[in-house]
């Protein structure tokens, strides 16, 4: 048996963990802080020796739980209610599913839900309101505007739960704007595989914000000129795939909302444009994931193999539903990727690895002729709205999405 499987097992789990953590908070974390007390041997010269610690632990961290001792993803029980009394400027609902025969469920969401076996399903969201604000029922109010936000996670981690740190930025854009009285945040299916039970393969969480956004137009009765996607990291991939599905089928009666909004989106799956001045390589010692990791890390690996499923990893590569941004992404026939996108707001982190995907993206969305607006922040990591103590990036952004997205 090997080490790394021996670990798996208690009681040797937990005598790892104890020094592990004994040694990383006695050790590492001295040894770190004395040494980044010159600028010159930080992760970027430009940080304070603050930010370069939490980094640092983060990276250290990542590395503990999801390579060294496989720890299995846990989340949510996405089946189980939450009540209303145990959440704070939030209110929890149940989405029915889109019927399998509907209309929506069409095109290439319908041709890779039928290879891999999803089917849609009943799923939770959550409202989340101004702070201290009184709930009035879901309807929506003449002329009101909401933003649909779709949690990262790598598609297999996370919840739209108010106690995930996702959930900061639907509080962000809260604070910020001055039209925005709710947000809405979808619980969609998390995928998994071995070591897991496979399950929710793609396109399971399209599939799930597609039944959010038809609760928000159809039930609720906001129209699709009032509303904002918006996505972080792989919610950021799952917000632009919704947009894709709406825009290329056509349907009357669910049109594309009036604009996107995505944050350190993960575009390119397979990192096509690896190489030695990839933001991939570049920002390797900057970003909040595991430096040791080799090419494709632990948590990537995993999400792709739980996405695809069955479908081939060719898909992965050059799909544009996977990877828009990919130097092979392939648009639909007769048109190119971008063509009838809405308005888009883009922001990342000039210090994270997926850079690349998002200065791609920006690139294709201008040359289709979108109205694209690049916010990149030179010494943030990645999904670094999630994180409050990431200033002041975090407000100074914050302002300006806001801003902008009051002037729609």
């Amino acid at each position: 048996m090997t080490m790394a499987k021996l670990l798996e097992y208690q009681p040797f789990k937990a005598v790892y963990l104890v020094y592990s953590f004994g040694t990383f908070i006695l050790v590492k974390i001295p040894a770190w802080f004395f040494s980044y007390v010159s600028p010159s041997r930080r992760p970027r010269p430009t940080w304070t020796i603050r930010r370069s610690l939490i980094i640092r632990s983060f990276q250290e961290l990542q590395e503990l739980f999801t390579v060294k001792i496989h720890l299995q993803l846990s989340h949510r029980d996405p089946l189980q209610e939450v009540l209303d009394s145990s959440l704070t400027d939030a209110k929890f609902v149940w989405l029915e599913p889109i019927p399998d025969d509907s209309p929506l469920f069409c095109g290439e969401i319908r041709r890779f839900a039928d290879i891999t076996g999803v089917k849609p399903a009943k799923i939770a969201g959550y409202w989340f309101l101004r702070r201290g604000s009184a709930w009035n029922g879901p309807n929506a109010q003449p002329g009101e505007k909401v933003v649909l936000h779709m949690h990262g996670g790598a598609f297999c981690i996370g919840t739209a739960h108010p106690s995930d740190m996702t959930a900061n930025i639907s509080r962000g854009l809260l604070e910020y704007s001055g039209t925005l009285q709710r947000t809405f945040s979808v619980d969609f299916r998390l995928t998994a595989s071995a070591p897991n039970p496979p399950a929710n393969p793609f396109p399971a969480a399209v599939l799930d914000s597609l039944a959010a956004y038809r609760y928000l137009v159809q039930n609720c009765g906001f129209e699709p000129k009032n509303v904002v996607f918006a996505g972080d990291s792989a919610g950021g991939n799952i917000a632009l795939a919704l947009v894709r599905h709406l825009i290329e089928n056509d349907l009357s009666s669910l049109p594309p909302p009036r604009a996107l909004f995505l944050s350190s989106a993960w575009l390119d799956l397979m990192g096509s444009r690896d190489g030695p001045e990839s933001s991939r390589v570049q920002n390797a010692l900057s970003d909040i994931f595991s430096r040791r990791l080799p090419k494709g890390e632990f948590f990537a690996q995993y999400a792709i193999t739980s996405l695809r499923g069955s479908l081939d990893l060719d898909v992965v590569k050059t799909n544009r539903y996977f990877s828009p941004a990919a130097v092979g992404a392939q648009p639909p026939e007769g048109s190119t990727l971008f063509k009838g996108f809405p308005e888009t707001y883009v922001t990342t982190g000039g210090a994270e690895r997926f850079l690349d995907d998002s200065k791609a993206l920006v690139e294709r969305m201008k040359a289709d002729s979108v109205v694209v607006h690049e916010d990149f922040s030179p010494d943030a990591v990645h999904d670094f709205l999630i994180f409050n103590w990431h200033e002041p990036e975090r407000t100074e952004v914050f302002k300006r999405v806001c801003s902008w997205i009051d002037s729609l």
